[in-house]
């Protein structure tokens, strides 16, 4: 029969053969299997789940800024569109050249669309895109935000564990 025992020190230490208990360390005392589950598995404090629960937060607010949005060219072209980092520095990028003459932009500009379709695109749609993209952010932001602050008032594990992004 398996046992369990906790030397004087914390430490966990698992027999499958009780006739080796001689060769526990020093003041080992036996304890219940839901003892050593506790050894094993501690509590979670306060302040570990409000820092565990603020790292998934933040990881929820990097995937939602990035999350493609759909936006709907003045041509009336509706496609979905990627605001990962890359494709927000070549927007501005674009958006920088051009700007003291947008009409320069090439009469056969295009801007790729999340399938990988060309999309006829003007300097109003790239600044529309951009507005869009800064908006998903934006708002983002400020329910991440919103969600840390519940996360700091909350005052117990089970109220931190219990928000979500």
């Amino acid at each position: 029969m398996s046992q369990y025992y906790q030397d004087p020190h914390g430490g966990l230490h698992f027999l499958d053969d009780v006739s080796f208990v001689t060769l526990l360390p020093a003041g080992c005392i036996e304890i219940t299997p839901a003892q050593a589950l506790a050894i094993q598995n501690p509590p979670v404090s306060l302040s570990q789940a409000q820092l565990s629960q603020n790292q998934l937060l933040q990881s929820a607010y990097v995937t939602a800024v990035a999350a493609d949005v759909t936006y709907t060219s003045k041509a009336g072209v509706a496609k979905t569109y990627q605001a990962d980092n890359k494709s927000i520095a070549n927007l501005q990028a674009l958006l920088i050249a051009f700007q003291s003459i947008p009409a320069s932009l090439p009469p056969t500009f295009y801007w790729v669309a999340s399938d990988n379709t060309q999309v006829p695109f003007t300097y109003a749609d790239m600044q529309a895109l951009a507005q869009l993209i800064a908006a998903q952010g934006i708002t983002a932001f400020a329910h991440l935000q919103t969600q840390k602050a519940l996360i700091a008032a909350a005052t117990t594990v089970a109220a931190v564990q219990a928000i979500n992004y």
